[in-house]
């Protein structure tokens, strides 16, 4: 069972291997735009970040095509995405 902590960690590390910038430039990044909910994602970038976290934590997520694009949209909502599936895993 993952925290919110965790999961977010996880994210973020994921995120700067798509992005190819180390996980300090990342989470500078996602404070300089206001936060988690406020740090954006295209489509293709939530795509790979969500099948590197299915890797990564070992859980099953749906696919962007399978969601509303609110679902995927920021770091946050990500982190809401997936927290339920990490915590049942």
């Amino acid at each position: 069972m993952l925290s919110q902590l965790e999961v977010r960690e996880a994210l973020v590390e994921v995120l700067s291997r798509i992005e190819g910038y180390d996980s300090a430039v990342i989470e500078a990044a996602i404070v300089s735009r206001g936060g988690d909910d406020q740090y954006e994602l295209d489509s293709k970038v939530a795509e790979s970040v969500i099948a590197g976290l299915e890797v990564l934590l070992g859980v099953h997520l749906p696919g962007p095509a399978d969601l509303n694009r609110r679902q995927f949209a920021t770091i946050g909502a990500l982190i809401r995405l997936v927290l339920p599936v990490a915590m049942a895993a």
